[in-house]
């Protein structure tokens, strides 16, 4: 889907590393063979990936569970339980772009020994899109008129319209949201979808099966043997929850903990000190990212935006706090995206914020803050309770902002909370918001932006209209063509881009610190980057 690009993700950017020669016999004396440690900041909220949207729980799914299409490390799409990715050219797509056929792998087992088959994706598909079930993302799902199963090894999908995106979206875990294939008979079995077996119990197709969940303390996984790539190498891995970022840092320089699910970028440098630690960074599509919702007074002035594009010292933020993690942005789509141009990057300008207020008569009252009509540029920030960058960040922000004219203040929520269908986000009750965010694979991002994209039936949580971009991105899924969808969406991200969509505080490259008896570790630039953790080994 993405051939234009793919060239852009063959670089892998290294970072320091100290390391001792690896003992005779392949490990050190702190390595436990085979058995893979792993720490995060945080407890799952649900292990039904379905019904969450946290980074962790994609992680572990892509442990237990499979996908049809999947993204190796330079950044191609390859088939999972697909045996390749359909494309116009290869038959898989038709013509009219309104059928996408599946050829699925035979010999597929569930963990519990049942056959997988094209009744899985069925079922799966069904469980996406019925209402009544909590559901968390259905982009591309709820475009299918009908999905047939001609015999137990194909799929067939009948869109409503052409949808040049699909392939990326339909269970697939390049972008935020990202699902694999349930069971269908654990499906059919448990009466409630929102409280199945599968929430604390997962069966998948994955290379490791679910052994435990001790609530706020750990999961254990452990190897599938007949996982359908090959046995896995590791036999066993087991997530601790450790809640302080320094605590894990702690852990990794003691080695009780050999990979960091997702290591502090405040604590990068620090990692990068450690003896016997590899430390390094790999390309990631992703930006820490100021969500403006422009439904509030105030934030729906263009001039306004572009005021607050201007206020923000980007090189403070990299070098204070993103402690050489973040790089400029240059576009609100990644590198891999068709249509994706290096823009010119929003610049740190007090007098240019100071001079596009004053121009538009938004007058300074006698505290400094400005206000025009009645409506003062005085704002809240959302950020996420105990994310230590994220509050040094909003306090940047701050000075940044006052020194414009705009009043910011910071309020803290819960991670589960922020991101909830009734948290400040979806419910369009927030001003501001600082988080950090993984960007859709395919260059469509009308659900983000689109007039008619609200939510709850689209993800449009900026509040952002722009007919013209609306008008380019349908335009988009009019064509299968790469060439000609790269010019429709670069022409969509530049009127983004001006207009003040959001404002990308930077990019993100992916972190990983973890053990030097890590063999074969290997991650992509998706939402969900570990892809061949079957060949991992310790």
């Amino acid at each position: 889907m993405r051939r234009l690009c793919c060239a852009l993700l063959v670089a892998v950017v290294a970072g320091c590393t100290r390391v001792a020669p690896t003992p005779v016999g392949g490990r050190h004396a702190w390595t436990i063979p085979h058995t893979l440690r792993i720490a995060d900041i945080s407890d799952p909220d649900h292990l039904n990936p379905y019904l969450s949207e946290m980074d962790l729980v994609y992680d572990l799914s892509s442990l237990m569970y499979s996908y049809l299409v999947i993204s190796d490390d330079r950044g191609r799409l390859v088939g999972d339980l697909a045996e390749n990715v359909p494309t116009p050219f290869n038959g898989g797509v038709s013509s009219d772009g309104l059928t996408v056929t599946y050829h699925l792998r035979r010999g597929v087992l569930w963990q519990d020994g049942v056959p997988f088959t094209a009744r899985d994706v069925v079922a799966s598909w069904r469980a996406v899109v019925d209402p009544h079930n909590d559901t968390l993302f259905r982009e591309g799902y709820d475009r299918v008129a009908a999905i047939t199963a001609p015999n137990p090894y194909t799929v067939v999908v009948h869109l409503r319209q052409r949808d040049p995106a699909f392939v990326s979206q339909f269970f697939a875990p390049l972008q935020e949201g990202g699902k694999p294939v349930l069971p269908a008979h654990i499906i059919d079995r448990d009466a409630d979808f929102n409280r199945s077996s599968l929430d604390t119990h997962p069966i998948g197709t994955g290379p490791f099966t679910f052994v435990s969940w001790q609530r706020g303390t750990s999961i254990v996984l452990e190897r599938f043997d007949r996982y359908f790539k090959g046995k896995p190498k590791l036999e066993r891995i087991e997530l601790r929850v450790i809640p302080d970022d320094q605590t894990i840092a702690t852990e990794v320089r003691v080695h009780r903990v050999d990979l960091v699910v997702s290591p502090a970028g405040a604590l990068f440098e620090e990692y990068r000190s450690f003896p016997n630690v590899v430390t390094e960074l790999r390309p990631w599509n992703a930006q820490e990212v100021l969500a403006l919702n422009e439904r509030k007074l105030g934030l729906g002035d263009v001039t306004v935006r572009r005021a607050i594009a201007s206020a923000i010292d980007y090189d403070a933020l990299a070098r204070k706090i993103a402690h050489g993690i973040g790089e400029p942005a240059y576009n609100t789509l990644p590198p891999t995206a068709l249509g994706y141009e290096r823009l010119p990057p929003y610049r740190y300008d007090p007098a240019r914020a100071n001079r596009l207020l004053d121009a538009a008569g938004w007058a300074r009252g006698s505290d400094g803050i400005r206000s025009r009509h009645g409506v003062r540029l005085a704002f809240t920030l959302a950020v996420i309770a105990g994310s230590t960058s994220l509050a040094d960040i909003g306090i940047e922000l701050q000075q940044d902002f006052k020194a414009a004219g705009i009043a910011l203040r910071m309020k803290s929520y819960p991670y589960d909370t922020i991101f909830s269908p009734d948290g400040p986000l979806f419910s369009g009750t927030y001003d501001m918001a600082i988080y950090s965010t993984t960007l859709q694979w395919d260059p469509d991002v009308h659900v983000y932006v689109g007039c008619d994209q609200w939510y709850p039936r689209g993800q449009n949580t900026f509040g952002y209209c722009n007919r013209a971009v609306d008008a380019l991105e349908r335009k988009g899924l009019q064509t299968d063509d790469p060439l000609m969808r790269a010019a429709i969406y670069r022409r969509a991200s530049e009127i983004m881009w001006d207009t003040i969509s959001y404002v990308p505080l930077y990019e993100l490259r992916r972190p990983v610190v973890r053990s030097p008896d890590l063999r074969n570790f290997s991650t992509n630039p998706s939402a969900t980057p570990w892809w061949n953790a079957w060949q991992w080994d310790i």
